[in-house]
């Protein structure tokens, strides 16, 4: 069982080993974004529910997909990482996370303690604790190649103190669970989905429907 403090150990979840001996490949794949600052357009202008903790379009987000939808042009510029992420069970949102140097995201929580965080730094720029996170009570930084797994049903706040980009990319899956509670999770998962807001910013990023006829996650692997 996974534990419900705020900050978990990664090694919980057998995938995340592989994804993070990866991580070089998948940050050679961003960097080319970060080369193209209008490649990665900010998180409130893709979504305008997020303009409360994303107002001054500091906050960048490169999604490969979310809520059940993808953005196939966004996979075919990063193939290696897409790839990577097809082989993740249970996920439901992967997105390159760049934050400008200065940003500040206030306090904020997910809306289930059915989904879990993954960060894998790409990009950390600046001395120890100028990018960092915090996470109920608990500080964290990033380090290029670690990941940092945290329960985003807790208050969390974000900063980047330091005068470049930092980057990291984002992955939210399914918390492990006994049936009910992941026949919960997806039912959240469904109407949250169908919310004008979630359609907003598929419309936003031209993101389509999963093909899962073409790749079923996890299956026959």
């Amino acid at each position: 069982m996974i534990p419900t403090t705020p900050i978990l150990d990664p090694s919980l979840l057998a995938w995340t080993e592989r994804l993070a001996s990866e991580w070089r490949t998948i940050q050679a794949e961003c960097d080319l974004l970060l080369g193209e600052r209008d490649a990665i357009p900010s998180l409130g202008r893709i979504a305008s529910y997020h303009r409360r903790i994303a107002p001054d379009d500091k906050w960048r987000s490169f999604f490969f997909e979310a809520h059940g939808y993808e953005v196939v042009s966004n996979r075919a510029r990063c193939p290696a990482t897409a790839a990577l992420l097809d082989t993740i069970p249970d996920l439901v949102t992967a997105f390159y996370s760049v934050m400008d140097a200065g940003t500040h995201v206030p306090r904020h929580r997910g809306f289930s303690k059915g989904l879990l965080n993954i960060h894998l730094g790409l990009r950390i720029p600046g001395k120890a604790g100028d990018c960092r996170i915090q996470v109920a009570d608990q500080n964290h930084g990033w380090g290029e190649g670690d990941l940092l797994m945290f329960d985003e049903s807790f208050h969390h706040e974000v900063w980047n103190d330091s005068d470049r980009p930092r980057a990291v990319l984002f992955i939210q899956v399914m918390r492990p669970m006994r049936w009910r509670g992941r026949l919960l999770t997806r039912a959240t998962i469904a109407v949250v989905n169908r919310t004008k807001y979630v359609q907003q910013a598929r419309r936003s990023i031209g993101a389509t429907p999963k093909r899962f006829a073409q790749r079923s996650r996890g299956e026959g692997r």
